[in-house]
């Protein structure tokens, strides 16, 4: 049968293979930092008469968790980030039981202890799940008792983490289960809790008392993530259509992106996903025009983690916008190398580790989140771990669906 096939294809992927050789022996000596025991971002105490009502209102309609109450710093940034979360853990049409492997299996790549303790606590209490089960996550689509489309799930995942794509096997296997906007949901489910996981990770957010599952400690570890190495097909997985071709609910969405009866190719294939998009632009659009990043730490970050993550369509875009930022083409190509490049100052430095830092175990070093404290503000950190986390999502979103470049465009240089 073809899913035996295809199973058989997908069970011989190993992670490793996801990274070049330069890359494997950049990351093969090198292991996770040691994650932080006391949070770099205390929590707010929900009793404090100086809570602003934004920050009131937040703690007022969200359980007593330490996520929350740290959230809660800055309420603008999470208003423009919730809705997502929000409708990928309610207004989704992916079965619980699916969507906790994928948010788990992220959880244990990114050695997020919190994302993986709640999620734990959820799939257990909510879904059903054993305690075998959850271990069995870590472990890996070769343990317990997973059917194929499970085995799929966390493969899926892997692909994501280290690959910032999907690989053909796991796609086809997808593509035969699941109709188009529930591969969208799927995807957005784990780059969502990669971000999750880098946030988590970043400010040290620690476990709540209510919170039993930890991270197991008798397993290997997972591996860093490298630099993508996957080559970019230019071939679309999901049909772009043109805007009179839509539906209504897309050409509605689409308002604020036709150009004359032409629709990025991003745009017109995220819409396939109305309310999903949606939610994901309003957190992009907080980023770019709301947040107290400057324009050139902004591109400066998010180049890098194109490069990282192969995202052609970023950089296509992105490399343009640099140069509006004030860089110059020089460091526009300098971005290619990354923060050991010459000729960068420490605050451009500081920036481009902090998305290599991400990229490769989803945690800010020690070191990293010193030198950003020099020169930003504790909510500038905050919203440079948004960011990094939130064009890592679009960049998933974009490789896994082979968004192709627009006319006139060009991707990262060979």
């Amino acid at each position: 049968m073809l899913r035996t096939a295809i199973l058989a294809a997908v069970s011989a992927i190993v992670v490793s293979s996801c990274m070049s050789t330069q890359e494997t022996s950049e990351v093969s000596n090198l292991t996770f930092s040691e994650r932080l025991a006391t949070p770099r971002i205390p929590p707010v105490d929900p009793q404090d008469p100086t809570l602003s009502e934004a920050q009131t209102s937040l703690l007022a309609s969200r359980p007593d968790f330490n996520l929350y109450k740290t959230l809660a710093h800055h309420p603008g940034l999470y208003d423009s980030w919730s809705p997502m979360g929000r409708f990928i853990l309610s207004g989704s049409s992916i079965p619980p039981r699916y969507r906790e492997i994928v948010m788990l299996r992220m959880g244990w790549l990114c050695q997020a202890e919190y994302e993986w303790s709640q999620h734990a606590r959820i799939a257990q209490d909510d879904v059903g799940f054993s305690d075998e089960e959850i271990r069995a996550v870590a472990t890996g689509k070769d343990a317990g008792n997973w059917d194929l489309i499970e085995q799929t799930l966390i493969q899926m995942v892997d692909d994501l983490r280290y690959e910032a794509s999907i690989s053909d096997e796991v796609w086809n296997i997808l593509a035969e289960e699941f109709n188009e906007r529930e591969i969208m949901e799927l995807v957005y489910t784990a780059g969502q809790y990669q971000l999750v996981s880098m946030v988590l990770n970043a400010t040290g957010i620690q476990l709540d008392p209510v919170l039993r599952h930890t991270l197991p400690t008798d397993l290997p570890l997972p591996p860093l993530a490298g630099k993508a190495t996957l080559p970019r097909s230019d071939a679309a997985r999901l049909s772009i259509e043109t805007f009179e071709e839509m539906s209504a609910d897309r050409q509605a969405a689409l308002a604020n992106y036709n150009r004359n009866g032409k629709i990025p190719n991003l745009f017109a294939v995220l819409s396939k996903n109305p309310d999903l998009m949606k939610s994901h632009m309003g957190f992009l659009g907080y980023l770019n025009r709301e947040s107290e990043l400057t324009d050139r730490w902004r591109e400066l970050a998010i180049l890098r983690t194109a490069v990282l993550m192969g995202i052609n369509y970023e950089w296509s875009y992105h490399s343009q916008s640099a140069l509006e930022a004030g860089l110059r083409e020089e460091q526009v190509q300098a971005t290619l190398i990354g923060s050991t490049a010459p000729g960068w100052t420490n605050e451009d430095a500081a920036i481009l580790r902090a998305a290599e830092d991400l990229r490769r175990e989803a945690f800010i070093t020690d070191a990293t989140w010193a030198e950003l404290s020099e020169f930003m503000s504790q909510k500038q950190k905050f919203e440079l771990v948004f960011l990094i986390g939130g064009y890592s999502l679009t960049g998933l979103t974009i490789n896994a669906f082979g968004i192709p470049l627009d006319p006139g465009r060009t991707g990262i240089p060979n």
